[in-house]
């Protein structure tokens, strides 16, 4: 896990690599299905084009909201890809980066690159992301049956779907 500052750009990307000792065909679908991310990660629905919607809830019991919109996704037979647009209300939009990469035997890698991150949450993107792909590893240790060599990943569906515009949606 790191955040690396890139003074010269005036920027910051999170990036944080799991090693995950599943298959790439359940990983992918934890990190794509809406009903897999409300499971391990928080309370998630899919809107149209591609919007979800998070909800976070705080110590106190106080919730908010932030906003994930998918601008690209693609599943290839050995690792998959996908990028969307972070909204958190009151600070600047940023990208996320999550890549899966099957290992050729019983385990795979999921890497998430943070992009351009409010500064001013910077540290707690950084911790966050680290504790919630922590909790997809041991959401995975409990529910992930036995990977399968005759599953052909390449042929199957993946919930995450790019909107038709590539256009930010209005806040």
């Amino acid at each position: 896990m790191s955040a690396v500052r890139d003074s010269a750009a005036d920027s910051t990307a999170i990036f944080v690599r799991r090693r995950l000792d599943c298959g790439f065909d359940e990983i992918w679908r934890a990190v794509t299905s809406p009903e897999s991310i409300s499971v391990w990660f928080t309370p998630c629905h899919l809107g149209p084009g591609g919007r979800y919607s998070l909800r976070f809830t705080e110590d106190s019991g106080e919730s908010y909201f932030k906003y994930a919109t998918v601008l690209g996704c693609a599943r290839h037979a050995t690792h998959g890809e996908y990028r969307f647009l972070l909204q958190d209300e009151g600070y600047r939009d940023s990208m996320v980066e999550v890549r899966v990469i099957a290992d050729g035997g019983a385990g795979s890698t999921l890497e998430l690159r943070h992009l351009h991150p409010p500064p001013e949450l910077v540290d707690g993107y950084t911790r966050g992301w680290a504790d919630y792909l922590d909790a997809l590893r041991r959401h995975l240790a409990e529910t992930a049956p036995p990977p399968s060599p005759a599953s052909s990943p390449e042929r199957a569906p993946s919930p995450v779907q790019a909107p038709e515009s590539r256009a930010r949606s209005p806040r």
